[in-house]
């Protein structure tokens, strides 16, 4: 005979088993964005942009540009919920020395926009990425 007790625990485990199926699943930002292959895409988009843009192309002269873009493939990644690890620098130290001005930051998130808007991201979806970047703010620019 099930008792209360057995209800109750019975309950409890498939809770916990819902919430640990949902844990492990990529967030919805992430898989909007089409997932690993989805960012990866809007990374060459991006790169492509920023190559021709003389106002800020100076900034990256000294990067690797393959290491730059698995760093930022693996960081949109992270930021958008995927399960990925990011294996670079704080957004603040890597941007040290660069001088990274409002004009230059206000370009780069251009470029970044109109890559969503070529890899037809919805609005919606941009500006939840957007959000997940802007307090990042402080940490790129300045200094």
């Amino acid at each position: 005979m099930l008792t209360t007790r057995h209800y109750f625990n019975a309950l409890m485990l498939g809770l916990l088993l819902l919430l640990t199926a949902c844990a492990s699943q990529p967030s919805q930002l992430y898989q909007q964005l089409g997932g690993t292959q989805g960012i990866a895409q809007i990374t060459d988009r991006f790169l492509i942009n920023l190559s021709q843009d003389k106002r800020i192309v100076h900034h990256f002269a000294q990067t690797d540009i393959e290491i730059f873009r698995q760093r930022l493939i693996e960081h949109l990644c992270v930021i958008s919920g995927g399960e990925c690890q990011y294996n670079g620098a704080s957004m603040y130290d890597a941007h040290i020395g660069l001088h990274i001005n409002q004009a230059d930051f206000d370009a780069v998130v251009g470029h970044l926009i109109n890559a969503l808007k070529q890899q037809n991201v919805p609005i919606a979806t941009r500006n939840a990425l957007l959000a997940k970047l802007a307090p990042m703010y402080q940490d790129i620019t300045y200094h």
